[in-house]
């Protein structure tokens, strides 16, 4: 499918205004039918998705669904609060992949597989990868030599989840001339690296769409185990040139542990039909989205569990340990 950078743009700003604006509507009715944590800043990728989606939710479950950004210490202020919330189907939690790399890299009070179930895997996606527009790179190859030719490494913007780990990677394949820099979400390491506080990203495409006109970022790469959608189709994959270098998005929904069978069925019914949803599917698919017509609650468990086992070996491979 061809999507025109303006019209992404356009679309993107419409379903975030319009959930915004069901989300004022609902804040201010007291029977609230679902809370969807967004553990990161509002404004970023995950805000909108979550906002998106609510706008099908609200209508199908016939009541307000709010979306609620509770972010901070790198996603962990939000994924603790669901944690800990009633296991009555009412709060969940948009996770990213941070709810298993912040277990390999912070001491964190919850257990990706213990304390939560899972609802509905919404999508796996490449990235896109970013440098700053003075840096001058228009290929990985650039990268490595730009990294080779500064002493003190280039700087690597790391908001939470795969992105953060994305550095550490980038780090290994560069011969250790990266400083990871941590962003508490995707809007402000983008301000970063606009401003040239930072010089290379990782972001997801509906993220770098708006950015990378190589006037205030440039796209030089994306992730993943395939081609990436246009605008970006036209950039190699990164694994082409670092063989181990391979990140994937994950993008789920969890519960808190405990919440009934039957509710978790619910929910997986209602969110698969709003992934269904004409304007929540381009939105999804535009971000390089992978979307499955019918996700079961075990095709996210059995992610979260292949994924938490990948990270703990490239954990170790790196010697990173929780600080």
């Amino acid at each position: 499918m061809m999507i025109r950078r303006k019209g992404l743009v356009a679309c993107m700003r419409v379903l975030v205004m319009g959930a915004s604006m069901l989300w004022a509507i609902a804040s201010a009715q007291p029977d609230v039918a679902l809370r969807i944590v967004v553990p990161t800043p509002a404004g970023g990728p995950l805000d909108a998705i979550a906002r998106s989606l609510a706008i099908p939710l609200a209508k199908s479950l016939n009541g307000a669904v709010i979306v609620e950004n509770k972010a901070g210490a790198a996603g962990m202020i939000g994924t603790d609060y669901v944690a800990r919330a009633a296991p009555d189907g009412r709060t969940v939690l948009l996770a990213s992949g941070f709810v298993v790399t912040n277990t390999l890299l912070y001491k964190v009070n919850y257990d990706p597989l213990r304390d939560f179930v899972p609802v509905v895997e919404l999508s796996q996606a490449g990235m896109v990868m970013l440098a700053r527009k003075g840096l001058d790179v228009r290929a990985p190859a650039d990268l490595a030599r730009a990294a080779a030719g500064r002493p003190g490494g280039l700087n690597c913007g790391a908001p939470p989840g795969e992105m953060a780990l994305a550095c550490e990677q980038l780090k290994q394949a560069l011969g250790g001339a990266v400083v990871t820099v941590p962003y508490t979400g995707v809007a402000p390491a983008i301000t970063a690296l606009i401003g040239g506080n930072i010089d290379v990203m990782l972001a997801p495409f509906d993220t770098a769409v708006p950015w990378a006109d190589g006037e205030r970022a440039v796209a030089f790469a994306t992730t993943g185990t395939r081609a990436a959608l246009p605008p970006f189709a036209h950039l190699p994959l990164a694994s082409a040139s670092w063989p181990d270098f391979n990140v994937i998005g994950l993008l789920g929904i969890l519960a808190p542990a405990g919440t009934p069978p039957d509710v978790v069925r619910k929910l997986n019914r209602e969110f698969n039909a709003a992934l269904k949803d004409a304007s929540v599917r381009e939105f999804m698919l535009a971000r390089g989205s992978v979307l499955d017509d019918d996700s079961p609650p075990e095709k996210l468990g059995r992610t979260l569990a292949e994924r938490l086992a990948y990270y703990r070996r490239l954990a170790a491979s790196l010697g990173l340990k929780p600080q």
